[in-house]
């Protein structure tokens, strides 16, 4: 028993050889020499050192922002609507024509200047206190949408630019 066991391992053992010989060795340009990386590992891992001190420092700012987001929070929930107006001026508020509702303009065409991404709201406050949320957290609207029946005009555009 134990003479077969032997025999069967010591035949998958050549033919795992055999398998990696002819998959891995011999084949020249799939490995690199390390005569080829000479310089080259060098300036990759100055490269990767910068790469890692960038990242570790805006780990270090990012969890510093995210300490004192409460108390800038908070501040907005106790400003005046004026104060909450001056904050938000980048965004469009736009009242309903019915009752007091409030829309908020997220994102806008960029053909045609429609908008494409609208949140409503019941009352201006909350609208107002919406977007100075968005705005404190850091919050950047998309600038390059378009809108379904700009985006069909492109592509027909384009088809009769090939033709």
């Amino acid at each position: 028993m134990m003479y077969r066991l032997r025999a069967a391992l010591q035949g998958f053992c050549r033919r795992l050889s055999r398998f990696m010989t002819r998959h891995f060795i011999d084949r020249k340009s799939e490995w690199a020499d390390v005569e080829e990386l000479g310089e080259n590992v060098g300036q990759d891992a100055r490269f990767l050192r910068l790469q890692l001190t960038k990242a570790r420092a805006e780990n270090t700012d990012l969890k510093s922002q995210t300490k004192d987001f409460g108390e800038r929070f908070a501040a907005l929930f106790h400003m005046p609507d004026d104060g909450l107006r001056e904050i938000v001026r980048s965004y469009e508020i736009r009242r309903k024509s019915v009752g007091t509702s409030c829309e908020v303009v997220l994102e806008h065409c960029v053909f045609c200047g429609d908008p494409i991404e609208v949140k409503v709201f019941q009352h201006e406050r909350d609208a107002l206190l919406y977007v100075a949320l968005l705005q404190t957290a850091g919050y950047q609207p998309q600038r390059n949408l378009s809108c379904p029946l700009c985006y069909t005009e492109y592509e027909k555009s384009l088809e009769l630019s090939k033709d």
